[in-house]
């Protein structure tokens, strides 16, 4: 059986990770609106589900209150979000286009004709697409 402060710290690190997972979902479910009502309604099922996990151990103190059961439904929980979120990535790679999901951290996004050779080094840093 582990110690106290080993379960203490576990606990404590598994509450933050839910929290910051929670967290990551809502800012999903938000942006999440400008797709269509099938992604929509996914993310808004991921979410759901990560509140569900969260409020199911949020209580727990001890690994004695968490019934197998409540790990069991976690579990459940956990990976029918997965699985959620790899339908949901799998929709933007197939109809987002790549700027889009690029973003404003690249640099730049150039494309290069393909038959003319570049000098990539004063490139570096910048996003190829070709």
């Amino acid at each position: 059986l582990p110690t106290p402060q080993v379960e203490a710290r576990t606990l404590a690190m598994l509450h933050g990770l839910l929290h910051q997972l929670h967290a990551a979902c809502s800012h999903l479910a938000a942006g999440a609106r400008a797709f269509p009502g099938s992604v929509q309604e996914t993310a808004g099922h991921v979410r759901h589900g990560v509140e569900g996990v969260q409020a199911s151990l949020a209580s727990a103190r001890s690994f004695q209150d968490l019934s197998g059961r409540v790990l069991w439904q976690s579990r459940d929980a956990v990976a029918r979000a997965q699985l959620g979120l790899e339908g949901l990535l799998e929709h933007l790679g197939q109809h987002t286009p790549l700027p889009w999901l690029v973003g404003p951290f690249a640099p730049a996004l150039v494309e290069f004709p393909e038959d003319v050779p570049v000098d990539m080094s004063k490139w570096e840093g910048c996003v190829t697409v070709g």
